[in-house]
């Protein structure tokens, strides 16, 4: 008996010792898989993303990561000190940016090589960090490294453009032992915090969903005095018409008008502890209860704004696909990790199916997801900003390809072709303040290009179907682009990683908040 237990404890001794040192370990980065220098795009047909007219049979010249020049491709002579790109019958437009993304420590392994992969060449990241480096959560000055590493070709990662501070919740997201004013409890503290995270250059501060309109007050009053925007949930207990005066930057998911258009919004908002009430009896009363008429009024409000919408449609789909087998059994499963979809995913669309009945027995998510999904096509068609963001790491949001489903999904909506690769191209670019640099295929802009075999404008499905990425200098033929996938699936499948995963959300203050909650 004495010899068995000696035996399972040297057995366990070694495991915990085996898993240790994985944890410790570098983890293998992408490879570098683009081919720099300078190129000639020959015969290929450019996508104006601002009218959406297609100049046909161009060469386009990258010279330094910039479009140097745009000829007829009949007065293109061959140059040596070109690299060739035969994009006969293929179609050029911008990359792509998707405008609502979360970043880990993991991120470089996880997240860079499908988004380039995809032809997401920009992110707008909507996670950062308190007054301590994380464990799990990428910190902004970590994601401006990885940015200007990639432009000089020396890792795989999209831009980052524009940067977030953590989400500002009202206090209850804050561990012990941090700086007391992110609880956010006078003006004082809003000043504090604003201070903070201007020193941190960030762009914005992410507010969320139980900020108390006298807290999202101070943040207003505060952030101005530090030239910083705000930008994130609409807190529950703040209207959006006082959003829109607050004059945010955007504001995230496709929820905003089932909530503001509702009949009993006003009772909602006084409630002591309104997300309680949120369930699926009281989502199918939000459905049966919209006032259609204030709904107009309230998008031409926020239409004569400057404020975008992001409405995410892909995660609120999550749930209305929540009893469809296929939906679960994604071929993209593959890359995300095993610890991932056990302790995360698998649970969120467990509760969505199970708790998703109303008191007839009707499954509610699909009418609701229906509902909100016309909400942002008639919001489109009265004006109002729609950007394309995906909630990149929520549940059953794939990194990259899950942009080309929200493009998907804004069609379906009711944007035309044009205004969903708008909403992913040069609208983005511009509401980063970047439009004079990326959005379009147009001379001495950034050379961040997709090119696709099929047109795009014929049949949205077609930004899926990509021949190649031009990115920082560098060109990523399909070949390469398939190798960024294939290391992404492998470090996904990995020991390694997946331990990693589980080490950084255990030893993050932040995570554990979260996770308790």
């Amino acid at each position: 008996m004495k010899n068995v237990l000696r035996i399972l404890f040297w057995l366990v001794v070694g495991s915990v010792s085996v898993m240790a040192l994985l944890i410790a370990l570098p983890i293998k980065s992408p490879p570098l898989v683009g081919k720099k220098g300078d190129f000639a795009l020959k015969n290929i047909n450019v996508i104006n993303t601002t009218n959406g007219n297609i100049l046909r049979n161009k060469t386009v010249f990258i010279e330094q990561g910039k479009i140097a020049k745009i000829i007829p491709s009949n007065q293109y002579q061959p140059n040596a000190s070109y690299i060739e790109i035969d994009g006969t019958g293929k179609y050029l437009m911008p990359g792509l940016w998707d405008i609502h993304t979360h970043s880990l420590k993991l991120s470089p392994y996880l997240h860079h090589p499908l988004f380039i992969a995809n032809g997401v060449t920009s992110v707008r990241d909507m996670s950062g960090c308190l007054t301590q480096d994380d464990n799990y959560w990428a910190c902004p000055q970590e994601k401006m490294i990885w940015e200007q590493q990639a432009i000089r070709g020396l890792r795989i990662s999209p831009r980052y453009p524009l940067q977030s501070s953590y989400q500002t919740n009202g206090g209850n997201e804050v561990p012990e032992g941090f700086a007391d004013y992110f609880r956010l409890n006078n003006l004082e503290d809003a000043q504090q915090l604003a201070a903070f995270y201007a020193k941190q250059n960030v762009d914005f501060v992410k507010t969320y969903t139980e900020l108390t309109l006298k807290q999202f007050n101070h943040l207003v009053v505060a952030t101005q005095q530090h030239h910083l925007a705000i930008a994130g949930h609409k807190p529950l207990a703040v209207s959006l018409e006082q959003v829109l005066d607050a004059n945010v930057a955007s504001i995230e998911h496709g929820r905003l008008f089932m909530f503001e258009c509702f009949t009993g919004i006003a009772s909602f908002r006084q409630h002591e502890d309104p997300i309680s009430l949120y369930n699926a009896p009281f989502i199918r009363e939000i459905l049966n209860n919209q006032d259609t008429d204030s709904c107009d009024n309230l998008m031409v409000s926020m239409a004569n704004t400057n404020t975008r919408w992001v409405p995410t449609l892909t995660t609120i789909k999550m749930s209305a696909m929540a009893n469809e087998p296929s939906f679960r059994l994604d071929g993209r499963l593959e890359y995300i990790p095993y610890i991932v979809r056990k302790l995360l995913w698998e649970p969120d669309i467990r509760r969505a199916s199970e708790q998703g009945n109303d008191r007839n027995g009707n499954f509610v998510h699909g009418d609701y997801y229906a509902a909100a999904s016309a909400q942002v096509g008639r919001a489109q068609h009265l004006g109002v900003k729609v950007l394309a963001g995906t909630d990149n790491i929520d549940s059953y949001v794939f990194t990259g390809s899950s942009l080309h489903d929200e493009l998907l999904m804004l069609v379906a909506a009711g944007l035309t072709h044009l205004q969903a690769i708008q909403a992913a191209t040069i609208n983005p670019a511009e509401f980063a303040g970047l439009g004079k640099d990326f959005g379009s295929v147009e001379i001495n802009k950034q050379a961040d290009l997709l090119l696709l075999n099929e047109n795009p404008l014929s049949d949205i499905k077609h930004i899926a179907d990509i021949y190649g990425v031009i990115f920082a200098g560098q060109y990523f033929d399909h070949a390469a682009l398939e190798t960024l996938e294939q290391y992404a699936a492998e470090s996904a499948q990995s020991l390694q990683v997946n331990l990693r995963f589980l080490y950084d959300l255990l030893t993050s203050p932040l995570m554990r908040v979260q996770l308790a909650d």
